[in-house]
């Protein structure tokens, strides 16, 4: 004889949001590094991918370590030396830009001439 089973847990309707805030995926994260629930468990009762939480959870360790650092200074002399770098890698680009448009110049004023005295209405002027 058979032993009944017993009735299977419902399973918790999944957490839908618009918007994933910082501060909902971090509350997932430490649910999870708390012990509080496995990933697979976070995963589904949140309506999201492993492969989502896992790039959550990577990005949060990530700069979680940067916070951390001692010689924030550091880390500020890096940020510092990017915005140099893409101030520089800007100004680079508008004297390009300039430079073409002086190329550009010549042509511009024939294709002006082409357009407007050259032409009447019968065609060119001989």
């Amino acid at each position: 004889m058979r032993k009944p089973t017993p009735p299977a847990k419902p399973e918790p309707e999944s957490e839908k949001f618009e918007r994933w805030t910082a501060q909902r995926k971090a509350a997932i994260i430490l649910e999870v590094l708390k012990g509080q629930i496995s990933v697979p468990e976070a995963c589904r009762k949140h309506g999201v991918t492993q492969g989502e939480f896992r790039e959550w959870a990577d990005e949060y360790h990530r700069v979680g370590v940067d916070a951390l650092k001692v010689n924030k200074k550091g880390l500020e002399a890096e940020y510092r030396a990017e915005v140099k770098r893409l101030k520089s890698k800007i100004g680079e680009l508008v004297m390009e830009n300039e430079i073409r448009k002086e190329a550009m110049r010549p042509f511009s004023s024939v294709e002006r001439t082409l357009n407007g005295s050259l032409l009447d209405d019968d065609g060119p002027k001989p």
